[in-house]
């Protein structure tokens, strides 16, 4: 079954809102040339049919938007450095999409240094996309995503882990500098603590890991930081490949989504997945969640060309039968995608006598 034709493996659930993540996704950089000849919704023809039915499509963002041609300057470290930029037109393509907020808590962010991020801010402002996790201050980067999806309030937060190398090069916002939030488990609290009497639904977004390795025992620690602290949702990007799924007390953490459409080259190697994730979510009017989905994407882009393709259902089955937690009985629909219902009660430890 091919893209054009591929339908969600269920349809939606009456009464529900469907929230759809992807993983880390710039309409530029490499793919420029691509864009400029095919437009730059071309980059998502190839997934529309996952981010069709929902209600609100959240992405992360990386790298500026700016029409800025001087990078800024990065340290020499002996391996090869990247920088990434969108033009502001790709805007339109995000919003063709259904993508309405985009995190800014991450390593690129800065690539085309403070006026470049000035840029981006501008334009997604102009283009009515929610931000969060970076900004000309630690308090302009401390500050949420706030939006109404039917009768239910979203809150999003997006922080960046804290990396040496990002500490040296001052990419983490401080009361004078901008930059990205940086991941502190104190600032996450108070964060998620001051969206509790705000929102209805309070989402964690994470920018941490290694390139390409498996998940580590970091991420574990913070996701349950993240979760003891409030948050409903977690999710993760940053590793460029897509890691397990689990629930930690009963909470979805996604660790890693890898890649969506995104111009850079990746570098799928020596058994590297050359795929992302795409997860739907969908929430009750109680907010409580329902249902999730999971599609596999292609994104090798030495063979999708910058247009990522859905996964063929028996990739799907091969990949996502070591990334899906075993909490939730799955189905496999038509166009490769996994769905499952999800009782949120009974995968809390209080529901099962605490334990």
């Amino acid at each position: 079954m091919t893209p054009a034709t591929a339908r969600l493996g269920h349809e939606r659930g009456a009464g529900t809102v469907r929230v759809t993540f992807l993983g880390d996704t710039l309409i530029g950089g490499e793919a420029q040339e691509v864009l400029d000849r095919n437009g730059p919704g071309w980059a998502f023809d190839g997934i529309r049919p996952l981010l069709a039915d929902s209600d609100l499509v959240v992405a992360n963002h990386e790298g500026p938007i700016t029409l800025r041609e001087q990078p800024a300057r990065k340290l020499v470290t002996g391996r090869k450095r990247y920088w990434y930029r969108a033009l502001p037109e790709s805007v339109a393509a995000l919003t063709e999409a259904g993508i309405r907020v985009v995190s800014l808590g991450n390593n690129h962010v800065l690539d085309f240094g403070p006026e470049g991020l000035v840029d981006t801010i501008a334009a997604l402002d102009a283009g009515g996309i929610a931000h969060c996790g970076a900004g000309p201050t630690r308090r302009a980067a401390r500050r949420p995503a706030i939006v109404e999806v039917g009768a239910l309030r979203f809150g999003f937060l997006s922080f960046m882990q804290r990396y040496k190398i990002y500490v040296t090069e001052q990419l983490y916002a401080s009361k004078d500098r901008p930059g990205s939030m940086r991941l502190s488990v104190p600032r996450a609290k108070a964060g998620l603590a001051s969206l509790a009497s705000r929102v209805d639904v309070r989402v964690a977004l994470a920018h941490w890991g290694r390139n390409y390795r498996a998940v580590n025992g970091r991420q574990r620690r913070l996701a349950s930081e993240l979760v003891a602290a409030g948050a409903d949702l977690v999710i993760g990007h940053h590793p460029h490949v897509p890691q397990p799924m689990s629930f930690l007390e009963g909470v979805p953490v996604c660790f890693s989504l890898g890649n969506g459409p995104v111009g850079t080259p990746g570098r799928f190697h020596s058994g590297r997945q050359p795929y992302g994730l795409v997860v739907s979510v969908e929430f009750d009017m109680a907010a409580t969640i329902r249902r999730m989905g999971v599609a596999a994407i292609f994104v090798d882009n030495a063979e999708v060309g910058f247009r990522p393709r859905i996964a063929a259902p028996d990739e799907s089955s091969r990949l996502l039968g070591g990334l899906l937690p075993p909490d939730v009985d799955w189905r496999q629909g038509d166009d490769g995608s996994f769905w499952g219902d999800v009782h949120q009660e009974s995968l809390r430890p209080a529901a099962v006598g605490g334990s």
